[in-house]
């Protein structure tokens, strides 16, 4: 049928391919588990019979996971008895099964030993292309790119169709990961066209519909998806057709057609469980629990949402996560439950901002890369050609003196060349290290560099037990003046009040921005009572700047929470948490005044608040 849905275009390939791998796996998979799990002592028939095992492990990690988990335990029980490159093809195969179970802690010294220790350059690449990935997915990014460039750089010396195959693969997904869109396509056509092993057209169509999907450049009726799924299943690469389904699904959710999502979702939701891949998990499970929530089904959206967090990998913020967050604050504010809601609004938007935080950081870590790699060359390329002007200044001595000062000149113009280089490429890095601590809209701190600058001041008046308060200020209503003048207006707001406070503080006192409209200030050698006076400065201040936009006048006000280090001690998080909770006591009292930590149970409470929370929660 010409319009028949993609949710229903591979039952056929799955039985065929599932009667296949039954046909000529089946045996083999018996035998191997006899050999590991039944009689151990049979692993020790020879090194044949190690390497086979491996080579089978290798072939499934990916496929049947619990298989290659009971592959691994009986081989490790038998590790002495493996020769030394067997015992390094099990660590690689341990450090990936870490990466695959979101421990990657773990796998990154395992496989980085295997970089800088393997005899085998093979089994080096495919360490390094893993341990490239594995950094990738652990907000290591700075790393995860230089190690590309080595990868990159040996790539065409590699004979080795699958390692080829993994190295191409990952420079594929780093360069989709940052928005190098181009650049992704490019390299994941490659993977299509060498397809090693077969795999390369599963692989392959994986990344690069991936980034048709994100670039709006294809349908959910596009034939190259349901052949691609095939593909991968005719593989079995389960894992890789269910990351295709992924965008499938992403796709006909962006064309409205709800229940064709929600049929491939339910459809192939145990076989994404079996796959045992957390991040996959949640991402799926975040899908249905939108997919749920677009249709009103309350329940399922919210019991999806609550599996999706709970099968994230632990301090990795995605967009899955963030939606799944989102799901439970609205679903929970539509049955009242306001507590609840209120407590899912603070994760999700803690979670938006480090998810922002983290696509940020990626991006400046490619561009600083990016850049370090192209000064390096550069320097390589103008010391080749001082080398080559220094060997052709020696052959000319013998010429006449007129000759030696022409080519005197040219050496100096390459000097000069050099320097203004070297100038440039410092500018370059001063420029980066500025973006990285200063926040582009007000010009003051952000929030790493404050709470840096923080920890530094705290401690020097800890060693010198003098006095310090910290102050947090956030703009009354603020929300209202950008639903009602406009973010342009907004923006010009921020600034006014950052002017207008810089004028009542010391050169000494710590500034910053720490969120949306929140400030947060440090003032060294002040009590509490010398505190609520400056604060009480600077909310007059506010009050005073009435700021016009385009002819419109935002009025504007502000509301201070106050504490000192004779209160709640030298801890940044303690004095973070009690100047919220004085900083709440001031909006609801009436927002556009300053009060100082009372301390009492509910204080106490909030003092338990992490400092990340107050600095990422919004207010109104």
């Amino acid at each position: 049928m010409p319009n028949a849905s993609p949710a229903r275009a591979e039952n056929k390939a799955i039985d065929i391919d599932s009667v296949r791998r039954w046909a000529l796996g089946g045996v083999a998979r018996l035998c191997l588990w006899a050999a590991c799990l039944v009689n151990a002592p049979a692993l020790a028939a020879g090194p044949d019979d190690f390497a086979d095992l491996l080579r089978r492990a290798d072939a499934i990690k990916s496929v049947n996971p619990g298989e290659f988990v009971r592959l691994l335990d009986g081989l490790h029980e038998q590790q002495e008895q493996l020769s030394l490159h067997q015992r390094e093809h099990l660590q690689y195969l341990q450090g990936w099964r870490h990466a695959y179970a979101g421990n990657y802690g773990a796998a990154i010294p395992l496989l980085e030993s295997i970089v800088d220790n393997s005899s085998n350059p093979t089994l080096q690449f495919r360490a390094g292309s893993t341990a490239t990935n594995v950094r990738a997915l652990s907000a290591q990014y700075e790393a995860a790119f230089l190690q590309l460039n080595k990868l990159l750089s040996r790539l065409p010396e590699v004979t080795d169709n699958d390692a080829r195959l993994q190295g191409l693969s990952v420079a594929a997904d780093l360069y989709v990961l940052v928005g190098e869109y181009d650049l992704g396509l490019q390299y994941a056509e490659q993977v299509i066209k060498e397809n090693a092993s077969g795999r390369g057209v599963c692989r392959g169509q994986q990344i690069r519909l991936d980034a048709l999907c994100k670039t709006k450049r294809i349908k959910a009726d596009h034939p190259d998806l349901q052949n691609s799924i095939n593909a991968c299943l005719q593989q079995g690469e389960s894992l890789a057709a269910n990351a295709i389904r992924t965008t499938l699904v992403r796709l006909l959710l962006r064309e409205r057609r709800l229940d064709d999502a929600i049929v491939v979702l339910e459809r192939h939701y145990p076989e994404v469980e079996r796959s045992r891949y957390p991040r996959g998990i949640s991402e799926w499970e975040s899908l249905m629990a939108t997919a749920y929530q677009r249709r009103g089904s309350t329940a399922s959206a919210q019991q999806m949402a609550l599996r999706s967090v709970e099968h994230s990998v632990k301090d990795q913020f995605t967009q899955p996560l963030v939606a799944a967050y989102r799901v439970l604050y609205e679903e929970s504010e539509k049955q009242g439950a306001i507590g609840d809601a209120l407590a899912y609004l603070k994760k999700s938007a803690a979670a938006d901002k480090a998810y922002l935080d983290d696509v940020t950081a990626r991006q400046l870590a490619y561009e600083r890369v990016k850049s370090n790699t192209l000064s390096t060359k550069s320097q390589l390329d103008a010391l080749n050609q001082e080398n080559k002007l220094l060997q052709l200044q020696r052959k000319l001595d013998s010429k006449a003196a007129e000759t030696s000062r022409l080519y005197i000149a040219l050496l100096m113009l390459v000097l000069v060349f050099i320097a203004l280089w070297a100038y440039r490429t410092k500018r370059s890095q001063l420029y980066f290290m500025k973006l990285s601590q200063v926040d582009s809209l007000t010009g003051i701190a952000n929030r790493p560099r404050f709470l840096e600058l923080a920890e530094a001041v705290l401690e020097t008046a800890r060693k010198s037990q003098q006095q310090a308060s910290v102050v947090l200020c956030d703009l009354d209503h603020f929300k209202s003046i950008n639903d009602r003048y406009g973010h342009a207006a907004g923006d010009h707001v921020l600034r006014q009040a950052v002017i207008a406070c810089q004028a009542h503080l010391r050169i000494s006192d710590i500034f910053g921005r720490v969120g949306g409209e929140e400030f947060g200030i440090v003032l060294p050698g002040c009590g509490l009572t010398d505190a609520m006076e400056r604060a009480e400065q600077l909310r007059q201040a506010l009050s005073a700047i009435q700021p016009e936009y385009q002819g419109e006048r935002c009025p504007v006000s502000g509301s201070f929470g106050v504490t000192s280090t004779e209160i709640s001690g030298y801890e940044l998080r303690q004095l973070m948490a009690h100047a919220d909770a004085a900083l709440y006591r001031a909006k609801a009292a009436g927002r556009d005044r300053v009060l100082p930590f009372a301390g009492g149970a509910a204080s106490r409470e909030n003092s338990e608040i992490d400092v990340d929370d107050v600095l990422s929660a919004g207010r109104a």
